[in-house]
C-alpha cells in the first residue's frame, strides 16, 4: 500500500513522539492509529535508524531514543554581553534547516529571555544550552543571580507597598506588562515568549512560572539537573521548546494580543495557573488576579480545567470589576455550564 507524503509524515511524528515518551506499546500504538500492520511500523524504525535520526538503547521501554544534539555554554556576565550576538554566534547554527517560522520564534524568544538575565538578574554569570531532536528543539538559560520573583517581589515592596509571596509574584507574569524596569522595558517580553511556544517555564527559588506544560515538573527537572552540577548557585532558569515543524509564527501572536496600530492591549488569564491550590472561590483570589488588570482593553478568562466557581469570586470579577470599568470587555472561554452558570448568575 502507497501513503501520501503527509501520512508518511503523519506516521513517521506520531511513532517518534511515542519513542521520545518512552512509550513501551509504540509499535502497537502507531500501527492501530493509522490502520497500519506492525511490519509497516518496523519499517519506519529502520528507516530511523539507518538515518541516525534514533539510536538503540536496552535500557529503555523502547528500547530506542531520540538521537539528540544537545550543547552548553558558560559566560560571564560582565556587561559587555549582547542576546542577538549570542543567538547567531551559538544558537542560530543548530536551527539553519528549520522552517523560517519557527527560526522567527526562536530568536526572538532566545533574544528576550537572554536579555532578562543579561539587564536583569545581577548575576556574574550566564550559562545556556541546546537540545534538539527530530521533533523539538529545547533551550535552557540559567544564570546565578537573585531570582526573578524575588524581583518583583521587591517591585511591588517598594512602588505599592504590597508584599507578594514568591507564587503571587510568579502569577503577575501570566498577565503580561510586568517589568521591574519600566524607563527601560514594556514588560511583554514573558507574556509573549510563553504564547509562541509549545513549553515554557521559568523556575526560581522552587517556584515555577509554566505555561503549556503538561508534566511541568519533568519539563524543569529535567534541565535542573543538568545545571546544579555546574552552578553554584542558579538565581533563575527559564526553559523554552518548540515543535521543528510548528505552524505558529509570531506575528499571528503579536497581532492576537498587540496590533499595531492598538499596542497590548489584550491578555488572557489561564484559571488554572492562577488558582493552583484550588478552584476559584474567593474574593481575595480575584483581587489578586484583577491587579493590573485595568491597564488592558480585553482580557481573556480561560477557564480549562476548571470545574467550579465561587460566588464571591465571580461576582468580584463579572460584576464590581466589570461596573467599575465598562469599557474592558471581559471574554471567558473553555468554560463548564457550571463556571458560566455562576457568571449569569452575579450578572443577574
Amino acid at each position: 500500500m502507497s501513503f501520501t507524503e503527509a501520512k508518511r509524515k503523519a506516521i513517521r511524528k506520531y511513532m517518534l513522539d511515542k519513542i521520545r515518551c518512552d512509550d513501551a506499546d509504540f509499535i502497537k500504538k502507531t500501527a492501530e492509529n493509522f490502520g497500519i500492520s506492525e511490519t509497516s511500523v518496523r519499517r519506519y524504525i529502520k528507516d530511523c535508524l539507518d538515518k541516525g535520526t534514533v539510536t538503540e538503547d536496552a535500557e529503555r521501554k523502547t528500547g530506542l531514543f531520540l538521537t539528540t544534539v544537545t550543547e552548553q555554554w558558560d559566560l560571564e556576565n560582565s556587561g559587555m554581553l549582547e542576546e542577538d550576538d549570542l543567538y547567531w554566534k551559538y544558537i542560530s547554527p543548530s536551527l539553519d534547516e528549520l522552517p523560517g517560522n519557527v527560526q522567527d520564534i526562536w530568536y526572538y524568544s532566545f533574544t528576550e529571555i537572554m536579555n532578562n538575565a543579561i539587564d536583569h538578574s545581577d548575576g556574574d554569570r550566564i550559562r545556556f544550552g541546546i537540545q534538539k531532536d527530530a521533533l523539538y528543539t529545547e533551550i535552557s538559560i540559567v544564570d546565578n543571580g537573585v531570582g526573578i520573583f524575588h524581583n518583583i517581589q521587591d517591585y511591588f515592596k517598594k512602588q505599592a507597598g504590597i508584599s507578594l509571596n514568591s507564587e503571587q509574584a510568579a502569577m503577575e507574569l501570566y498577565k503580561g506588562r510586568m517589568t521591574t524596569d519600566p524607563e527601560r522595558h514594556s514588560g511583554e517580553g514573558i507574556f509573549f515568549v510563553s504564547k509562541m511556544l509549545s513549553e515554557f517555564a521559568v523556575w526560581s527559588e522552587n517556584t515555577v512560572y509554566s505555561y503549556r506544560c503538561d508534566d511541568r515538573d519533568r519539563f524543569v527537572q529535567s534541565h535542573l539537573i543538568s545545571y546544579y552540577t555546574k552552578m553554584e548557585r542558579i538565581g533563575t532558569m527559564a526553559v523554552m521548546k518548540l515543535e521543528n515543524e510548528s505552524k505558529r509564527t509570531s506575528k499571528e501572536i503579536f497581532h492576537a494580543f498587540a496590533p499595531l496600530e492598538e499596542g497590548f492591549v489584550k491578555t488572557m488569564i489561564p484559571m488554572k495557573e492562577m488558582c493552583p491550590l484550588g478552584d476559584p472561590v474567593a474574593r481575595s483570589q480575584a483581587r489578586r488576579i484583577l491587579r493590573r488588570l485595568d491597564e488592558f482593553r480585553e482580557i481573556i478568562f480561560d477557564f480549562s480545567g476548571i470545574d467550579f466557581m465561587g460566588q464571591g469570586f465571580a461576582d468580584e470579577v463579572f460584576r464590581v470589576f466589570q461596573n467599575q470599568h465598562p469599557d474592558i470587555t471581559l471574554t471567558v472561554i473553555n468554560a463548564n455550564e457550571s463556571v458560566l452558570g455562576m457568571i449569569r448568575h452575579v450578572k443577574r
